[in-house]
């Protein structure tokens, strides 16, 4: 503990917004405060008053996170919706905080390693709570091996890579930019240097575009995902009460043949 406090306290700014634990400390405290405002605003609405714009808004997100779900899922999947919405609220937000300065979580392959281990147990949970030993069994077939654990290693290093990937892209502009207006200005003064109109005007609306709208996409894309590998894994279900029902409808049609021959009055199939 002494020593965690000791390099704290030789933490600056410029650390502190390249450390990840101060970006999730920030992170949680955003949305803790982002729930609180909405949990009020939507407590405090009146039943006889239309709702402000916020309220509507809300709604509006949630419902249409829960219709894509639902339809994406075939509605097996209705009590984890909020988690769906909880998961890409945290990626988001999670990539969004960098136009604050810190490090975007996404850019610690632990940090997405934790989230993709709770997607892949979850869904072997799942698959076996659906189909038994069945899944356990296909899940260490030999042969099916490698494709029943690659979501482990795909879902991490598809978000990370597409991160880091950005991160690197503004990187190499910045430099190719300060090389330019090096060049036209033939000196190489950092106080020039920082001054650069050219990189003013280009870098953020780069900025703003990987933060924003790639971060909605990549977020967008693991609960995507998510949600398909948790309905493959509960799909077994269905299957069963589909034959279920299949074998039920039969035995009706054999009580009702049955009860026609002996003149008695016939099941009702629709049950």
């Amino acid at each position: 503990m002494d020593v965690l406090f000791g390099k704290l306290n030789n933490f600056g700014p410029k650390e502190i917004q390249d450390n990840q634990f101060f970006t999730l400390i920030i992170l949680v405290a955003i949305v803790f405060v982002l729930s609180l405002l909405i949990y009020f605003a939507v407590k405090n609405q009146r039943a006889d008053k239309a709702p402000n714009n916020g309220v509507l808004l809300v709604e509006s997100l949630v419902t249409l996170s829960n219709d894509y779900a639902d339809n994406l899922s075939e509605n097996r999947l209705k009590k984890a919706n909020p988690y769906f919405i909880s998961l890409f609220i945290f990626l988001f937000f999670g990539h969004l905080i960098s136009l604050l300065g810190f490090v975007p979580v996404g850019n610690s392959v632990s940090v997405i390693f934790a989230a993709t281990a709770v997607t892949w147990i979850s869904m072997v949970l799942l698959g076996f709570y659906h189909s038994k030993i069945k899944y356990l069994i296909k899940l260490l077939n030999p042969i099916e091996m490698a494709g029943n654990f690659s979501p482990l290693i795909s879902l991490t290093f598809r978000l990370f890579g597409n991160i880091t990937g950005g991160i690197v892209l503004f990187v190499l502009l910045n430099s190719a930019l300060d090389g330019l207006w090096k060049s036209i200005i033939k000196s190489s003064s950092e106080m020039a240097i920082a001054m650069n109109p050219i990189k003013m005007l280009i870098t953020p609306i780069l900025n703003l575009y990987l933060d924003i709208f790639v971060g909605a996409i990549q977020a967008f894309v693991f609960i995507t995902l998510t949600i398909s590998y948790w309905s493959q894994a509960s799909e077994e279900e269905v299957k069963e009460k589909i034959k279920s029902k299949v074998k039920h409808a039969k035995e009706k049609l054999l009580q009702n043949e049955n009860k026609e021959l002996n003149g008695e009055p016939q099941v009702n199939l629709i049950q």
